[in-house]
């Protein structure tokens, strides 16, 4: 069985990546998986999502996001910053503690620094993909995203985001039985849909962990597929067993947000 994940070691090696490549790339540099927004929009977002992920730790209770200017420090700082007040929430409650989040999940405060994970290395492959676009001289490690966590990744989109997604109103990503294995760690998973009504009803999928079988089965590494499932790959780097139709109705679905 898999090593349980670290979650707050890895988001502090993610977060501090994220700062050094943002004293490399230019604020002014457009993001390409995020239409519109500049390296500074993307900074901002994800500096102003740790302040929030930290007053809802703190007060147990929905917050809402806060209203960030463009700050007078640099944004390597400002947002070095926004991770330290993180952190220092993320230690000052247990895990376990009651705590409420955006999702259909137990409501426990160990979610945020899962998600906050997550989150920064999915914006991190965002950063370097905007460095590497615009030019720049770009430390290639930043962009590996390690493997374990990668299939982390790959389990809260199925397990946080498909629910979420059909509790916002969006039609399921989920309508035939599916199967995605990663080749690299053995994670596997077997999504079948829920209810025949799961947009009124909110039910997700059946998330059957240790074996991938359905009408089609998705392989790749683990850090391809939860790229994929993010939009931030394309999903021919994935090997499709069984009915392609049915892989490529999943993968064009919309999974996460």
């Amino acid at each position: 069985m898999p090593e349980p994940i670290d979650h707050l070691s890895g988001f502090e090696r993610a977060a501090a990546d994220f700062a050094a490549a943002l004293e490399w790339v230019d604020p002014g540099a457009a993001v390409p998986a995020c239409p519109g927004w500049t390296v500074a929009d993307l900074a901002l977002h994800l500096g102003a999502g740790q302040r929030w992920a930290a007053s809802i730790l703190l007060s147990g209770t929905a917050q809402k996001v806060p209203d960030v200017l463009r700050t007078t420090i640099s944004w390597a700082d400002w947002y070095a910053g926004t991770t330290a007040a993180l952190v220092a929430a993320i230690r000052a409650v247990d895990p376990d503690e009651p705590c409420w989040n955006f999702a259909p999940v137990e409501q426990r405060a160990g979610f945020w620094t899962r998600r906050r994970l997550h989150e920064t290395v999915i914006h991190l492959v965002d950063l370097v993909q905007a460095g590497v676009a615009a030019g720049e001289q770009v430390d290639t490690g930043l962009a590996v995203v390690p493997a374990a966590i990668a299939a982390d990744g790959v389990d809260e989109v199925f397990e946080v985001f498909l629910p979420r997604m059909l509790a916002r109103g969006f039609a399921p990503a989920v309508t035939r039985q599916i199967g995605v294995r990663a080749t690299d760690t053995g994670h596997a998973w077997t999504l079948t849909p829920g209810s025949q009504d799961a947009v009124s009803t909110g039910i997700g999928p059946q998330i059957e962990r240790g074996e991938a079988i359905g009408e089609a089965v998705l392989s790749g590494t683990a850090a391809d597929l939860v790229r994929c499932l993010w939009k931030r790959l394309p999903t021919s780097v994935l090997t499709v067993e069984g009915d392609a139709a049915v892989a490529a109705g999943f993968l064009a679905g919309k999974a996460t947000a």
